[in-house]
């Protein structure tokens, strides 16, 4: 059994009393009809159309957890957005047996942001005093998720492919399977039929039709679309 491991997910009825920031939510098709989401393995896939909900749900997941709302770890103290203060009352996080101590939420529009922070840190040398912004985006992610490889923790992704090239897609891919294996959970929102790949001690949970159910890797729409093109 893995030491630590995030198991289910318990949501509460959003009420109409829902402070205003938070309407949102409650008129998201899935969040509607759930009470509990389950994890079974070490690697969850959040897949479906924009504005179906996984992002909204992975970032409730992140500040549950404790991490910052727009990037990085629990000790990543810098907040750009004075309005982005939603309450994360409406989900529990059930961990088996116990909670993850650390990890990392890896969310792409505040990746400039992140590291305007770290770099304002005198003292910070997680990548060898290396300045990140002389770095292209993808070349940025890979650096701070090669720092990661070794520590085993919580991490949640969300579109990482967004400005990794195919090949730093897989040698992404490769980072996580190592990671998976040696202990760490990850929950990863994508449209990256790359990203999906890893079959290995992972499920890909599609938020489709109003309802959150398990699908197979052939049977994701993005998959199959990659798949039409690339053989035309």
């Amino acid at each position: 059994m893995r030491k630590n491991f995030l198991k289910t997910i318990y949501f509460n009825e959003i009420h109409s009393d829902t402070p205003q920031e938070e309407n949102y939510i409650k008129n998201i098709d899935i969040f509607q009809n759930i009470s509990e989401l389950h994890f079974e393995e070490s690697i969850t896939y959040f897949v479906w159309e924009n504005g179906s909900g996984k992002s909204t749900l992975l970032e409730n997941i992140a500040t549950t957890f404790g991490f910052n709302k727009e990037w990085g770890t629990k000790n990543s103290l810098f907040q750009t957005n004075d309005i982005d203060n939603k309450s994360n009352a409406w989900l529990k996080l059930s961990w088996q047996p116990q909670k993850f101590l650390s990890g990392f939420f890896f969310r792409w529009e505040s990746m400039y942001n992140f590291i305007n922070y770290q770099e304002s840190i005198w003292w910070f040398n997680a990548y060898g005093w290396e300045h990140l912004h002389t770095m292209s985006h993808g070349q940025q992610f890979i650096r701070i998720l090669e720092s990661l490889m070794d520590k085993v923790g919580f991490y949640i992704f969300d579109e990482i492919e967004s400005a990794l090239s195919p090949e730093n897609q897989l040698k992404a891919v490769e980072i996580i399977k190592y990671m998976a294996k040696n202990g760490s959970q990850f929950i990863i929102a994508t449209h990256s039929p790359i990203i999906l790949s890893i079959k290995q001690n992972s499920q890909i949970v599609s938020f489709d039709y109003g309802y959150i159910h398990e699908v197979d890797y052939d049977l994701v729409p993005c998959v199959d679309m990659y798949r039409r093109v690339l053989n035309k």
